[in-house]
């Protein structure tokens, strides 16, 4: 048994694979049993645990970043400026847009066709009635004139020699009356002879012809005379026609034409309005045309001019026709002054106070924010914000009514900008 033992030791081990025979060499265990030295070389798989690590920390990571968004929006405390609402004397206004407008514009045109040979006047130049806007070149008219002239002179010697003919013509119809009558008293008394009696008549009858003609003649002439004088007065209006007059007293607000142009009867040459019939014609909704009537003062603001460029103005007429698809109808206001620089077709907003009310509660126009058309205001309460909605009464100036919604000591946001639901608000915040 001992020899047994002892050749078992003095084998050698094989513990490596033989690259010839491709048979695997072992390693004796306990008992020299022998374990495969390619199944304790290998790794065992990893398991898939991984994965599910690395999605439990993003969503720790995200759930974080919630928790810190959730705690600045709903636990931090916001400073925004609050409004506690009020009754109030409230002035009441209308508000409106309006244009600038005039009553009084002139087209200057010309009735002659020709080409301008001066020009007296350019945009914004101030003009009197009367005075020269532009000349056109009128060479042909003057001598068309003269020749008329020299036609009314030649009617008018015309007349004076028909004048002339009636009066020799009336000497001799004197003539032959006297010389009728001798012939016939002559005749009564059988001193002449009834041939010479005879003779007398047809020179009497032929006396009278002449003169009668005589007449006619001067009749004609005259209407000759007429003719020639209103031929030459045709002549004389279009010369002056020639020349352009301003029709009444404005400022020149567009020129389209320049020395040289050629223009023809009724093209624009310059466009004037007179700027004591401006007036501003504004449009209001037609639920206010009752609290409208002339003679009530108003403030126009003109656009891009700054809050302090504004005028005074009046309420003049009010229209009588409503538009049938904006509901909205005209009021023209005459303004107390024109600003420095002014445009027809400027734009504005008018503002007419309509009359005052007391003890209405009221709140900052700009504390009313619309939700699908309605309007609100964000209430606080508790400490937070909320939206609730409001019915709107009359706007006065930077404040407008609140008929229903709100409680006298309610305290809003004067100001909301970028506000949500339940946002907590700091307590002692800036007050109006």
């Amino acid at each position: 048994m001992d020899q047994k033992i002892t050749d078992a030791r003095a084998r050698p081990r094989r513990t490596a694979k033989s690259k010839d025979t491709g048979r695997h060499a072992g390693v004796p265990a306990d008992g020299g049993a022998f374990i495969d030295a390619k199944a304790i070389g290998s790794r065992p798989p990893s398991r898939p645990g991984g994965r599910f690590r690395r999605a439990g920390a993003a969503a720790i990571a995200l759930a974080a970043i919630c928790a810190v968004w959730l705690g600045n929006r709903y636990l931090m405390s916001h400073a925004v400026e609050q409004f506690t609402a009020e009754p109030v004397d409230l002035t009441i206004v209308l508000t409106g847009p309006a244009t600038l407008d005039a009553t009084r514009i002139s087209l200057v045109s010309s009735r002659l066709q020709g080409v301008i040979a001066k020009m007296r006047v350019d945009r914004n130049d101030r003009v009197e009635q009367g005075e020269i806007i532009a000349e056109i070149i009128t060479d042909d008219l003057k001598s068309e004139l003269g020749a008329s002239q020299a036609s009314v002179e030649a009617a008018h010697k015309a007349v004076d020699l028909a004048i002339a003919d009636r009066k020799h013509a009336e000497a001799a119809l004197a003539n032959a009356r006297q010389n009728f009558d001798r012939k016939k008293m002559l005749l009564e008394k059988t001193i002449a002879s009834q041939e010479s009696y005879d003779a007398a008549v047809a020179t009497l009858r032929q006396a009278e012809a002449d003169f009668d003609r005589s007449k006619a003649a001067i009749e004609q002439a005259r209407a000759l005379e007429a003719s020639a004088a209103a031929t030459a007065e045709v002549q004389r209006v279009k010369l002056e026609e020639g020349t352009i007059h301003a029709p009444f007293d404005g400022v020149v607000i567009s020129r389209d034409h320049y020395v040289g142009d050629t223009i023809t009867p009724g093209s624009e040459i310059v466009q004037l309005v007179d700027t004591a019939s401006i007036i501003l014609s504004a449009r209001f909704d037609e639920s206010s045309i009752s609290r409208l009537s002339p003679g009530q003062k108003a403030v126009i603001r003109f656009n891009g001019c700054g809050r302090g460029a504004s005028i005074m103005a009046t309420v003049l007429r009010i229209g009588r026709q409503v538009d049938t698809e904006t509901r909205e109808f005209s009021v023209d206001l005459r303004p107390d002054t024109l600003p420095p620089n002014w445009a027809l077709g400027q734009r504005g907003m008018t503002t007419i106070e309509i009359g005052t009310r007391k003890g209405v509660l009221a709140v900052p126009a700009a504390a009313i924010e619309r939700r699908q058309g309605k309007p609100g205001v964000w209430i606080v309460d508790s400490g937070r914000a909320y939206w609730i909605a409001v019915t709107l009464g009359d706007a006065g100036g930077l404040f407008v009514e609140v008929v229903k919604g709100l409680q006298p000591g309610d305290v809003i946001l004067s100001e909301p900008r970028d506000v949500y639901f339940g946002m907590k608000i700091a307590e002692g915040g800036a007050r109006r």
